[in-house]
C-alpha cells in the first residue's frame, strides 16, 4: 500500500484510542515502520500492545465500538488477533501483546511465548532493522537496539543481539538475514555474517516448506546472484539446494567461461523475469551436470544428456518443497529443453520448420515458447565470447509468430485421428504398435500441419 494510506490508519486507529487506557501504549512495528522510514511500499501493517494480553483485548475493544468488519480472528495461545477495519476493509491489521520468547525443544524453531516487556519484544527480533516501533498516539519512532535507525541509514544487516544465541535459536534467520541483504543490496555486519557460518548446521531442523518460502523470495528479490553467492559463502547452501554443490568449482568445455557455478550465476543475473518459476529454471537448468559430467581422450568435457537428468533433480526439489504441480512442470520443461535450439547457429537457419513445431507442439502455449525462449537466451549470453549465439532466440520467435499468423504453429495442436483409427485402418489390436503409428502421423503434422485426418491415414502404410 501507498505510504499516505499507511499513515491515514494510524492517525485513525491513534485518534480512536485517545484518552482511554490504550494511548500510548499501541504502536506499529516491524517491517512497516522499516519501509515507511525507507519511503517503501507498505506490505503489512503489524501492531504490538503493551499490556497483557493486549493484542486480543484490543481487538475485541475495537470490535465492541463497531469499528470492525465482523468478530476479529484471535490465537489466544500466541496474544494475536487479525481484523480489518471498517474504514479500511481491503487492509488486513495484526495485533499482539508484547511478549518474550523461550526454545524449549532445540528439535524445533517453534518458540514458546509469555507476555514482555516492550525491552523484551524488541530483543526477541531477528534484525535491527525490523525491530522499530512507532508509538500512533505521539508519531515516536522507538529505536531500543540503538541500532536499527543507523543501519538503515548504513545499509547494513545485524541481528538485534549477540548473533550467535540468535541463529541458534530460529535457524530460519540466517535465510531471513540473506534474503534481506539480497532484497535491498546491503551488506551483512561481519560479527553476523560469522555467526551465520558457524551456526548453519543448526539449519538441519528447518522444514521444507520454510525454506522454500525463504528461497523464494531471495529469487525473486532485486538481487537473486547476491543471494545465492550469500548461500555459497555461508556453507547455506547445503541445506537449501545440496544439488548445487558439486557445481562450484567445477571446469566446463570451451563453450563457457568459468565453472558451472558460475556460468549458472550469469545465467540467474541474465534472467529479467523476476517470477519464481523463470528464476528457479535459471538457477536449475545445469542441475544435471554434475551426474553427467564426462572427459575425453581428447581431455574435452562433455554434459551429454545433462537437460534431461536437471528436469529430473528440479522435479524432485520442487516436490520436496511442496510447490504447485503447474510450476512444477513449468520448471521441467524449461530444463528439459534448454538446449533445443542450441545448435542451431546465431539465426536458427538449422532449426527446420518441424523442429519449430516440434517445440511449439511441446510448449503447448505461445507463453510458455517465450519463456522457454527467454531461458534459453539468458543461457546463451552466459556463454563464452564468440559461442553467445546473439539474436538467436529473436530470430526464432519472428519465425514463430509468422507461422501463427499463417495459422500453420502447432500450439496445443490435437492429432486429428485416433488409436481406433489406426486399429481399424490396420487391423490391429491395442499396444505399442498403435502408438509408433501414432507418432509417425505426428512427425508428418509437424512437417504440415494442415493434413486432414483422411490425408494422414493414407499415409500410414
Amino acid at each position: 500500500m501507498r505510504k499516505e494510506r499507511y499513515l491515514e490508519i494510524l492517525s485513525y486507529v491513534g485518534d480512536m484510542i485517545r484518552g482511554t487506557k490504550w494511548e500510548g501504549n499501541v504502536l506499529a512495528v516491524g517491517g512497516c515502520v522499516r519501509d515507511d522510514i525507507m519511503d517503501l511500499e507498505i506490505k503489512d501493517i503489524d501492531f504490538c500492545v503493551t499490556l497483557e494480553n493486549g493484542g486480543c483485548d484490543f481487538a475485541l475493544w475495537l470490535y465492541g465500538k463497531a469499528l470492525t468488519l465482523g468478530k476479529p480472528l484471535l490465537f489466544r495461545d500466541f496474544g494475536t488477533a487479525k481484523l480489518h477495519l471498517a474504514a479500511f476493509e481491503d487492509t488486513e491489521l495484526e495485533f499482539v501483546q508484547t511478549r518474550r520468547e523461550y526454545y524449549p525443544d532445540r528439535s524445533s524453531r517453534n518458540p514458546g511465548t509469555t507476555f514482555g516487556t516492550l525491552a523484551q519484544d524488541c530483543f526477541r527480533r531477528d534484525l535491527t532493522i525490523n525491530s522499530l516501533y512507532r508509538n500512533i498516539s505521539t508519531g515516536e519512532i522507538l529505536d531500543l537496539t540503538g541500532k536499527g535507525l543507523e543501519d538503515i541509514s548504513n545499509h547494513v544487516i545485524r541481528t538485534t543481539r549477540d548473533p550467535d544465541p540468535v541463529f541458534d535459536e530460529d535457524p530460519l534467520r540466517i535465510l531471513r538475514c540473506i534474503r534481506f541483504a539480497s532484497r535491498f543490496g546491503w551488506e551483512i555486519e561481519k560479527g553476523t555474517f560469522s555467526a551465520m557460518t558457524r551456526q548453519v548446521p543448526r539449519m538441519a531442523i528447518l522444514t521444507k516448506d520454510r525454506i522454500a518460502d525463504e528461497l523464494t523470495g531471495m529469487l525473486c528479490g532485486a538481487h537473486p546472484v547476491m543471494a545465492m553467492e550469500l548461500l555459497r559463502t555461508s556453507g547455506a547452501l547445503h541445506y537449501v539446494l545440496p544439488c548445487l554443490e558439486e557445481t562450484v568449482g567445477m571446469t566446463q568445455n570451451f563453450y563457457h567461461f568459468g565453472t558451472v557455478w558460475e556460468h549458472t550465476m550469469a545465467v540467474l543475473g541474465n534472467m529479467s523475469d523476476n517470477s519464481p518459476q523463470m528464476r528457479l529454471a535459471a538457477l536449475l537448468h545445469d542441475a544435471g551436470k554434475p551426474s553427467c559430467r564426462t572427459v575425453d581422450a581428447e581431455g574435452t568435457v562433455h554434459f551429454k544428456g545433462h537437460e534431461a537428468a536437471g528436469a529430473v533433480i528440479a522435479e524432485g526439489i520442487m516436490k520436496s518443497f511442496h510447490m504447485d504441480e503447474q510450476s512444477i512442470g513449468l520448471v521441467s520443461f524449461l530444463i528439459r529443453y534448454h538446449m533445443a535450439i542450441k545448435k542451431c547457429g546465431t539465426d536458427a537457419r538449422a532449426l527446420s520448420d518441424a523442429g519449430l513445431r516440434r517445440i511449439q507442439y511441446l510448449s503447448r502455449t505461445p507463453e510458455r515458447f517465450r519463456q522457454l525462449l527467454a531461458l534459453i537466451d539468458a543461457d546463451n549470453r552466459a556463454h563464452a565470447e564468440g559461442h553467445r549465439l546473439p539474436g538467436q532466440t529473436e530470430a526464432v520467435l519472428r519465425r514463430s509468430n509468422l507461422m501463427q499468423e499463417a495459422g500453420t504453429a502447432m500450439f496445443g495442436y490435437k492429432l486429428p485421428l485416433s488409436g481406433r483409427d489406426i486399429m481399424e485402418k490396420k487391423s490391429l489390436e491395442p499396444g505399442p504398435k498403435v502408438r509408433e503409428y501414432l507418432d509417425a502421423s505426428l512427425e508428418e503434422a509437424f512437417a504440415n500441419p494442415l493434413l486432414t485426418k483422411e490425408e494422414l491415414l493414407a499415409n500410414i502404410h
